[in-house]
């Protein structure tokens, strides 16, 4: 399995974020990257990035990402991706996740991308932008294992598990309150997690259905939280300092974005 893994964050925030990029990491297996999500704005998150950042990411490094679900600032930044490559087909960008949600992300993409631009014509196909990995729990996917299941969420979301090899990595960018989805992670080193600040009466419903409030988090125990890093948060989880958030959140800390933690 794998020797190193660093992750690093591209974007920590809510899907409403002007103050951070939309939840988005790379994670570096012994100098394989994979990207988890692709949001919105790519060139933009890049370039910013790579100006402010710890480490140069470029478009053409993304070669395989795993995807949560079908909500826009996770996965509109596929499009992007698709025509920054649009007459590279040879060498399509993996793209991993069950089947199911593959199918919609196609039908999702199709409108926009079926008619091909280039000089021969003709409709393009899913498998000219991407290559398409149907994956299953515990499935082995060389210097690492992938585990995952649904979240509480609409629509359907998935939360992943990645086993490294002696250390275990958490997922759930946008999951609600659940605690035994919370305790499926139990057997991770890392987890990075929704949370929600703010009221919990949002989105004119309860926020429970899609989101995880820090007052919830809370009655999680110790070293659940000591081991999280919240993600997908708002633009008002702290003023100035990632450290000195704008509510009490226990032992757990936001995650920064534009950071490397290393897990292995």
């Amino acid at each position: 399995m794998a020797d190193s893994v660093k992750l690093y964050t591209l974007g920590v925030g809510d899907a409403f974020t002007t103050r951070h990029f939309n939840t988005h990491v790379l994670m570096d297996i012994d100098g394989r990257e994979v990207f988890l999500d692709c949001p919105p704005y790519l060139p933009k998150m890049l370039a910013t990035n790579n100006r402010e950042g710890t480490r140069q990411v470029e478009h053409t490094q993304y070669r395989e990402i795993f995807i949560t679900h079908m909500h826009a600032d996770h996965v509109n930044g596929l499009e992007e991706l698709a025509y920054l490559q649009y007459y590279v087909t040879e060498n399509p960008i993996k793209l991993y996740a069950p089947q199911w949600l593959l199918s919609d992300i196609w039908s999702s993409l199709r409108p926009s991308l079926e008619e091909s631009a280039r000089g021969d014509g003709g409709l393009a196909n899913f498998d000219w932008f991407f290559d398409a990995q149907p994956i299953e729990p515990g499935m082995d996917l060389g210097g690492f294992t992938v585990d995952f299941t649904e979240t509480r969420h609409h629509p359907r979301c998935l939360q992943y598990k990645f086993d490294f090899g002696g250390v275990k990595f958490g997922y759930a960018p946008d999951a609600g309150v659940d605690k035994q989805k919370w305790a499926w992670f139990d057997d991770c080193d890392l987890v990075m997690h929704d949370a929600w600040f703010g009221p919990t009466d949002a989105l004119g419903a309860d926020i429970r259905n899609l989101h995880s409030p820090i007052e919830d988090l809370l009655s999680m125990p110790q070293d659940f939280q000591e081991k999280t890093l919240m993600v997908h948060y708002a633009d008002g989880a702290y003023d100035d300092d990632p450290d000195q958030p704008s509510e009490d959140i226990g032992h757990y800390r936001l995650a920064r974005q534009f950071h490397t933690y290393d897990l292995k």
